[in-house]
């Protein structure tokens, strides 16, 4: 159970990454911030999106990959969260939980590797 509603809080957050590319380039009349939002940027947005729904099939699927990539989203979309922190402060809750979750995985895979006879 705790699987599939860690798997939903991802791959979620990783769709919500996708208003920053739909506003960076004008789709859809969709403006949620206060700060312009470069296309520069919407692609960093779009990236982090990627990431983290990749991230979230990579974990349905028990693909040990899936660190690598939670990881990767989580710095993506943390500096994102920095530079739009007026609009995005409260991701930083999201990522912090799914990071932590994702090094306690890493750690306890490593822990495996050390202990193994």
């Amino acid at each position: 159970m705790l699987r599939y509603l860690f798997f939903t809080a991802m791959f979620i957050h990783g769709l919500i990454h996708l208003t920053g590319f739909v506003m960076a380039f004008g789709y859809g009349g969709l403006n949620l911030t206060t700060n312009h939002i470069s296309r520069a940027n919407g692609i960093l947005w779009l990236i982090a999106s990627f990431l983290f729904v990749l991230a979230s099939i990579l974990f349905l699927l028990k693909h040990d990959a899936w660190l690598l990539a939670t990881i990767l989203a989580g710095i993506v979309s943390q500096v994102l969260i920095f530079m739009f922190w007026s609009d995005a402060k409260f991701g930083t809750i999201a990522n912090v939980i799914i990071v932590t979750v994702a090094i306690i995985a890493a750690a306890g895979k490593e822990m495996k590797y050390i202990f193994r006879d």
